[in-house]
């Protein structure tokens, strides 16, 4: 057995064991704060797992193994690019391929979430959460800016109603950092759990890349920002046309719950370059409504 190790996103360790002539992927944690968020999180993989889609796979998860201090779990590994490797390469037509993969993969789970009615405080209060968070971050907790974003956010988020949303399945947080890519074949990992477990946060979490450049602004390396950008302004293009002609909930929500969406990330924010780039997002994204 060869272990290779890998750095992981979630701050989980990743190492890529081979047993025989075959490679699994084991995740692990021996945080006590993460060790049952990351066995529901692997269930929700494995559940996600079992229905076909055209193009996008899931790895399967072989076991999910908890003790009292550590949870380990295996999964397929997948030879695959990253998100950049395989755009900078991408034509026209393979990324339209992803385009209709990925509504397709959508639409399937919007098909098995039903409209269902939402209370507005279970929106309201994760808004709360949120401020109260966000004023606690160290980092945060002095910035004029960043309190006057809060206030604003406030009256949109006070003016909400029951609504009417799907609910029962999502990713939790698809984006292209969680997807790899081998061929016209795409790979979901690092499924999420989510305050509400609807398509819509999957939509917004696929605009925050497309629309607003999260995974390029957090990818380190090199890349061709220019031929990024096409694409994903492409891809963010046919994504809204096509929810939006096609779901009136879409458009009346959306906006809302990328509002949520960037204020959930600005809680846990540190860095100088994440802090202003959310600024900046949320400023335009206020000026929306």
């Amino acid at each position: 057995m060869v272990n290779i190790e890998v750095k992981g996103h979630s701050g989980c360790n990743i190492e890529v064991v081979r047993e025989g002539r075959d490679l699994f992927v084991v995740k692990s944690s021996e945080d006590p704060k993460y060790l049952d968020r990351l066995v529901l999180q692997a269930r929700k993989q494995q559940h996600a797992s079992l229905p076909e889609y055209q193009h996008i796979r899931v790895p399967k998860v072989h076991e999910i193994n908890r003790s009292e201090n550590r949870v380990d779990v295996k999964m397929d590994y997948v030879y695959s690019r990253n998100f950049v490797e395989y755009f900078e390469h991408a034509g026209f037509e393979q990324v339209d391929y992803l385009i209709g993969a990925l509504i397709m993969y959508l639409e399937k789970e919007i098909q098995v979430s039903p409209l269902t009615k939402v209370a507005r405080n279970v929106v309201t209060d994760k808004f709360d959460d949120v401020c109260s968070k966000t004023r606690a971050n160290v980092h945060l907790h002095d910035d004029p800016e960043v309190e006057s974003i809060l206030e604003v956010s406030e009256k949109v988020f006070a003016g909400l109603t029951d609504m009417y949303i799907p609910v029962g399945t999502c990713h939790g947080d698809l984006t292209f950092s969680n997807i790899l890519f081998n061929g016209n074949n795409y790979y979901l990992i690092d499924f999420l759990d989510s305050f509400i477990e609807s398509p819509l946060l999957d939509i917004v979490k696929l605009r925050q890349d497309t629309a607003w450049l999260w995974s390029q602004l957090m990818y380190v390396n090199p890349c061709d920002e220019i031929r990024l950008r096409i694409a994903f302004c492409k891809i963010d293009r046919e994504l809204d046309a096509h929810f939006r002609q096609r779901h009136q909930w879409y458009g009346r929500y959306y906006k809302t719950f990328q509002l949520m969406n960037f204020l959930r990330i600005l809680q846990y924010a540190h860095e100088p370059k994440v802090i202003d780039y959310l600024k900046r997002t949320l400023h335009e994204l206020l000026k929306e409504f």
